[in-house]
């Protein structure tokens, strides 16, 4: 019986020897897809349901003459603020409007994660490395807003200056993700 078929497809005769290789690939693919279900690349900023808010808190809303840049997550104060994604702290501060704030750098994201009006001064310093899922913060009300919320920009390269991009449909990827009801 020869090993291939007429259209030069390995026989059934020809692939059992292979059947040890095949399970020893098969073993390390699920290792690998359970590693990675552990340690996802990208995970919904706070440790709360999401409250998305009414119109206004939305990517693109007119706010005081200019664009809302963000998109607003409504929580109780305190609630605990995780790094969406793998990177490094590019910038923190606790100016006028911002309040409380934090700027995460994701090389692989190719993005700036900014998160305003924490609860307190970030703890991270600029140059660390953080982990996505990572603490970095709490749900406060610092600066100019009125109520307690995240802000959440998603802004294009390194820095807080880069375009803003609307985080809402990625937010909600990430929330579905979780498990977390919209």
């Amino acid at each position: 019986m020869g090993m291939t078929g007429p259209r030069g497809l390995l026989s059934v005769a020809a692939l059992i020897p292979l059947a040890p290789t095949f399970q020893a690939a098969g073993l390390l693919a699920e290792q690998a897809s359970e590693r990675a279900a552990a340690h996802p690349a990208a995970v919904f900023p706070m440790l709360a349901r999401p409250d998305w808010g009414e119109q206004d808190a939305r990517f693109g809303a007119y706010r005081s003459g200019h664009m809302h840049e963000g998109q607003d997550v409504f929580a109780k104060a305190g609630t605990a603020l995780v790094a969406m994604r793998a990177g490094r702290v590019v910038e923190t501060g606790d100016d006028g409007g911002r309040g409380n704030y934090i700027a995460i750098w994701s090389r692989e994201a190719r993005s700036t994660f900014v998160y305003l009006h924490m609860l307190r001064p970030a703890r991270l310093r600029l140059g660390e490395r953080v982990r996505a899922g990572q603490r970095v913060g709490a749900v406060g009300c610092t600066g100019s807003c009125w109520g307690d919320h995240l802000h959440v920009e998603l802004r294009r390269g390194r820095g807080t200056t880069g375009r803003p991009h609307d985080p809402l449909p990625l937010l909600k990827r990430l929330a579905a993700r979780r498990g977390s009801p919209e």
